[in-house]
């Protein structure tokens, strides 16, 4: 027997495959939230106005199929209540979905309007009905937490590799490819990275293994919801690691006008910047486990993001210098990467915690609201960016912005992130301690595989 039978611990290269799962989903929906709103405010024609209304609507009345998702998934409608089969069917529709959100159909501007709701929805949907299976992957793949917080390791290094792909090869493959003309590079790169993207999403149908079983649970909709919310790691885990995605969008959506706009330097240093904190949040994704191991997961949230909120303020009272910015800003991303790996990890002990608990199994359900409430922040933070854009006055293609319009790219640029570290501080405290998310879980002893 090897170390990928039934009921012993994932091997390596399982692990590591799991990883490719998020290093597809991050790389397709970063690309969305890095390049989109630049894309329909100054390629496609859409006021930034429309495009703030746009993320926010298309995002939240996306977000409601994460339930619908989670409660097949509990009452084992597809697949009889296995995960890994939606990856199988649903990953390359998203790829092909992502490229659509950046094909510039020749409408009139309400034409425009109408396609990017009808794309960005539907990569919406699609995107739920890969990540949340794939989130689900660990529950069924090991009860062992470290084998989860591994796995979520390796989960947030092909999420931070995908970062920085994003930021260092999307806006060279539009500039090779449209010699010039966004309006033809943008969809020919997009080709490439949804096709690239769809692929990799596969790769953890092929190469995990789902060793245990998620519980059937025939209870209605309120009664799981009602166990989540009586679940108090699951509701603070959910919350924290929302605020996680305003962080993320922040940077996404504000770099590209932050670099041009506040710093008067060309694109590519704002996407240089998304590179870095791909880079960056590798190095401290890998160094996560090891802090997580010496001072418990909670302190492991605390102490790196109190780090990146003075990260922030010494980026934004620092020398204009590409170095000293380049530099500052993968320091303030290599604190954020420490967190990662054990939100992921919390996430899948919340859910058996509340098992445990409330005696209520609803795995679907918490995974699939916990993506839920991600992608409601993921869309306040995206309109949130658009908007103060328009709060500031922001004219695409002006010589020089306003100085108001300057101070609200940069405060979305850096504010928001520095208050989103400095509150998730004070939620993460509630969470529970170490010894009682360990007494109540009672995790299997590591079982060594046998020789042969």
């Amino acid at each position: 027997m090897n170390g990928t039978m039934n009921n012993q611990r994932p091997a390596l290269w399982e692990r590591m495959s799991f990883g490719f799962g998020d290093l597809a989903g991050n790389a397709l929906f970063g690309i969305t939230g890095a390049y989109l709103i630049y894309y329909y405010t100054n390629v496609y024609g859409i006021s930034a106005s429309s495009v703030a209304l746009l993320m926010l609507l298309a995002r939240v009345v996306d977000s409601v199929v994460d339930p619908v998702i989670g409660y097949l998934i509990d009452h084992r409608i597809l697949f009889r209540g296995r995960v890994r089969p939606y990856l199988k069917w649903f990953s390359l529709p998203l790829g092909f979905l992502t490229f659509c959100c950046f094909l510039p159909l020749p409408f009139g501007s309400g034409g425009r309007l109408a396609w990017a709701y009808a794309t960005y929805l539907v990569m919406g949907v699609l995107f739920s009905l890969v990540i949340v299976p794939y989130g689900l992957l660990p529950n069924v793949m090991t009860r062992n937490r470290e084998d989860r917080l591994s796995l979520s390791t390796f989960r947030m290094m092909g999420a931070t590799l995908a970062t920085f792909l994003v930021g260092s090869s999307i806006l060279p493959m539009v500039h090779l490819f449209g010699g010039g003309n966004e309006k033809l590079g943008y969809p020919l790169a997009m080709a490439i990275a949804g096709a690239t993207g769809g692929g990799l999403a596969l790769i953890p149908f092929f190469t995990c293994r789902e060793r245990y079983e998620l519980e059937a649970n025939d209870s209605p909709v309120q009664v799981l919801l009602g166990s989540l919310f009586h679940n108090r790691a699951w509701v603070i885990v959910t919350i924290v690691l929302s605020l996680f995605y305003i962080n993320l969008t922040a940077f996404y959506g504000l770099s590209i006008y932050y670099a041009t706009e506040v710093l008067h330097r060309p694109q590519y240093f704002g996407g240089m910047l998304i590179s870095m904190m791909g880079a960056s949040k590798v190095l401290g994704v890998t160094c996560s486990p090891w802090l997580a191991r010496h001072v418990g997961q909670k302190l492991t949230i605390v102490l790196p993001y109190i780090l990146s909120a003075m990260g922030l303020a010494l980026f934004a009272y620092g020398p204009n210098s590409a170095a000293y910015l380049v530099a500052v800003f993968g320091l303030i991303c290599f604190f954020q990467g420490m967190t990662l790996p054990v939100f992921y990890a919390m996430v899948a002990d919340s859910i058996d915690y509340g098992t445990a608990v409330t005696g209520v199994t609803a795995s679907g359900m918490a995974y699939s609201v916990n993506s839920f409430a991600g992608k409601v922040a993921w869309a306040i933070g995206g309109s949130l960016s658009a908007a103060i854009l328009g709060w500031g006055g922001y004219v695409p293609h002006a010589a020089i912005q306003t100085h108001t319009a300057r101070a609200f790219i940069t405060f979305g640029f850096l504010g928001v992130p520095a208050c989103v570290a400095l509150f998730s501080v004070l939620i993460i405290l509630l969470y529970p301690s170490e010894a009682e998310m360990t007494r109540i879980l009672q995790p299997e002893p590591p079982v060594e595989p046998q020789s042969i």
